[in-house]
């Protein structure tokens, strides 16, 4: 569980559109809040990459047509996208000028996004449907350190083509795999899913504070809910098996997206109240019995929250001078590629 965990109030007891205002009745007080992750910890970062990875493992179960792709960004491509990104936005569908200063990391994953976006609306108008994808961003080592994308696209292509069109479509830099010899060998599997889903709980070493966003198309995974896995994690109350099995027969707790799938929000809920009347909690790996005192829990999280810290990870507070610090290395080494990028495109114009 999460190292810096919060209590939010549950806006099923809230008077909000989805309810109409009315607010049904509170059965257990406990339910009017529920908990939330920090999602910067060493805790939430490993749990979103294991539901991640078990989704895409679930999926390319039944769409076999997964293919591995790895997308860069030109200087030129920075350059452009970055004008874009700070000097124009949407509003009500129509794109009007404006004012922005994104720099450094959050500049980064705007372009990333603003690429996919672009990406998909061109390959929508090719082929009249979007192009199925889960891509994760990640930041350059050697050469440019550029922002790059790692991931899978499903299409019904044979590879060699649908490389050469990925490419075409694109725009933005070359792809890889760039050989007919790689592409041959570019299918997803377990050993793929676990590369590309490592970069969502790894720290970067030489990028700290970066936190890698993933572009996805919706409903990975959602073939899951008619499994027989599936099945035998129908609501039974208390006897309720919320655990996923997994290739190597090891039992996890299944991802949010799946529990939102199979239960309703009162099985939920329930589910809820069972977990919090077993007083257990789970830190690190370690079952934690909090029926008498809650002494051993705090040590253990106090502990865990250090180990954390040293890997690399973050916390529930904003280490203000790290990040402003990496934020300026950032922007002085955008600002280099970006001149070099538009000093090739007014070359070429």
């Amino acid at each position: 569980m999460c190292l810096y965990p919060k209590l939010i109030k549950n806006k099923r007891y809230s008077s909000t559109k989805k309810n109409g205002g009315i607010i049904p009745p509170i059965n257990d007080i406990r339910t009017t809040y529920i908990a939330a992750g920090c999602g910067n910890c060493i805790e939430c970062r490993k749990k979103k990459a294991r539901d991640w990875q078990v989704r895409l493992l679930e999926d390319i179960k039944t769409n076999k047509n997964a293919k591995f792709v790895t997308l860069t960004f030109s200087d030129q491509a920075i350059a452009k996208l970055t004008e874009e990104v700070n000097t124009t936005i949407l509003h009500l569908g129509k794109m009007i000028k404006t004012k922005r200063n994104l720099t450094g990391y959050v500049l980064d994953n705007e372009i990333a996004i603003r690429a996919m976006r672009r990406f998909n609306e061109r390959w929508r108008k090719k082929y009249k449907k979007a192009i199925r994808h889960w891509m994760i961003t990640e930041l350059g080592h050697n050469g440019t350190n550029n922002i790059h994308l790692h991931g899978i696209i499903w299409v019904e292509m044979e590879k060699e083509k649908t490389y050469e069109e990925v490419e075409k479509i694109w725009q933005y830099g070359t792809i890889w795999p760039r050989s007919i010899k790689q592409r041959k060998t570019t299918y997803v599997n377990e050993r793929t899913i676990g590369y590309m889903t490592k970069y969502v709980s790894k720290v970067d070493k030489k990028y700290t504070t970066y936190k890698p966003k993933i572009l996805t198309s919706a409903g990975i995974g959602a073939n899951y809910k008619n499994t027989w896995n599936a099945r035998r994690n129908k609501y039974k109350g208390e006897k309720t098996n919320e655990a996923y099995i997994t290739s190597t027969g090891h039992e996890i707790g299944l991802p949010i997206y799946w529990r939102n799938a199979i239960y309703n929000e009162e099985e939920r809920e329930k589910l809820w109240i069972n977990k919090l009347n077993e007083e257990v909690r789970w830190v690190g790996g370690r079952k934690i019995d909090i029926s008498k005192t809650l002494d051993e829990y705090n040590e253990t999280v106090k502990y865990e929250r250090i180990r954390s810290k040293k890997l690399g990870y973050g916390t529930d507070e904003k280490s203000y001078d790290k990040q402003e610090y990496e934020r300026e290395q950032r922007i002085i080494m955008q600002q280099t590629r970006i001149a070099k990028g538009k000093k090739k495109i007014k070359f070429q114009d």
